[in-house]
């Protein structure tokens, strides 16, 4: 995707950007000084341009190796700060299908960790379709997911899109 400016609103395409197993761990401690993350935001391939981002707000959605359940945490740093922790979901991957034996993660229900006022939400949940997550990722520069448990699921994929 060529920028000529983050001003301007882009809808992106989804992209892998995460692969869990169940065996990721929260943080317990929160340094300052984060330098990294699955996503940087700043990257052209994610809408940014120079210290520019278009990836305002991320959208999320989710493919499991088969029917199953698991926890997945995403937290966003900024550069140079803490690692924070944006919400933890719930996730259930059932009937409907990706392709082959995968499925789609169709119920997630969200613990919120994101300010107030600040958008965050779930969609299409518990509906025998695909369910989306997204937040507002303004002030973020690094994104990070951490699939903390699965249970008969054991693979997730995560795509995201920014718009």
């Amino acid at each position: 995707m060529t920028l000529k400016n983050a001003e301007f609103t882009a809808i992106d395409s989804y992209n892998l950007v995460f692969t869990g197993d169940g065996t990721g761990s929260v943080p317990t401690a929160f340094p300052l000084g984060i330098t990294s993350g699955d996503m940087n935001l700043l990257l052209p391939t994610n809408g940014g341009q120079g210290g520019e981002t278009q990836a305002y707000r991320l959208e999320m959605i989710i493919v499991a190796d088969q029917a199953g359940s698991g926890t997945l945490v995403i937290t966003g740093a900024s550069q140079g700060g803490p690692e924070e922790v944006i919400a933890s979901l719930a996730l259930t991957a059932g009937t409907t299908i990706e392709s082959g034996s995968k499925v789609w993660v169709e119920d997630m229900t969200l613990t919120s960790f994101h300010l107030a006022g600040c958008s965050i939400a779930v969609a299409d949940s518990g509906n025998s379709r695909v369910a989306k997550f997204g937040f507002d990722a303004i002030g973020y520069q690094f994104i990070r997911f951490y699939n903390t448990s699965l249970t008969t699921t054991t693979e997730i994929e995560v795509y995201t899109r920014f718009f």
